[in-house]
């Protein structure tokens, strides 16, 4: 049977998706009083504090950042990223004149895994920082039920990485064009 609001699954007369039973209430969201602001915030907080699970940090970078809902400093980061990627390639083509595309485009993809690798240990703790800032803010302008609005916070969004990486080539091709005009 599935849910009329949701269509999710349910179980003995309740949606085990939003809560909703078939009298038409709603069953309360209970959130753990023992687990702090920052757990219940972010749905992966053990993963993230022990850095464990590290291959989706790793294939998506800076864009990681925008996956776990910081959009806007995500977009910033990946574009820096992709500058400095740029200029490696040119820097580094410039030394082989006969095989130049090839020395370029091998060293830039040398550098781009050690660049990963780094970002790898440096992107659970920053994102983690990030949130930390977010629940103070949201602390200071929510407080009388902010654990309610802390527990139903999504932490993770494949629509905000989409948005990430569809910004991120419009800034890099309007870059492009800039750079080519001059």
């Amino acid at each position: 049977m599935r849910c009329l609001k949701c269509s999710g699954k349910v179980i003995d007369g309740v949606c085990i998706k939003c809560g909703y039973m078939q009298n038409g209430k709603n069953v309360s969201f209970n959130y753990d009083d023992k687990k702090t602001d920052l757990e219940i915030y972010e749905k992966d907080y053990d993963d993230m504090l022990h850095n464990r699970k590290l291959w989706k940090p790793y294939l998506l970078g800076t864009f990681y950042i925008g996956y776990k809902t910081h959009l806007l400093i995500g977009v910033i980061l990946s574009f820096i990223e992709l500058i400095c990627f740029y200029f490696c390639f040119r820097f580094f083509s410039s030394f082989a004149f006969a095989f130049s595309n090839i020395f370029g485009l091998t060293f830039t993809f040398i550098i781009w895994i050690f660049m990963r690798l780094i970002l790898t240990s440096v992107l659970n703790p920053f994102i983690l920082y990030l949130d930390k800032r977010d629940i103070k803010r949201i602390k200071k302008s929510y407080s009388k039920n902010y654990k309610l609005i802390l527990a139903y916070h999504k932490s993770s969004s494949p629509f905000l990485l989409f948005l990430n990486i569809l910004f991120c080539i419009m800034f890099f091709v309007i870059f492009i064009l800039i750079i080519s005009c001059l």
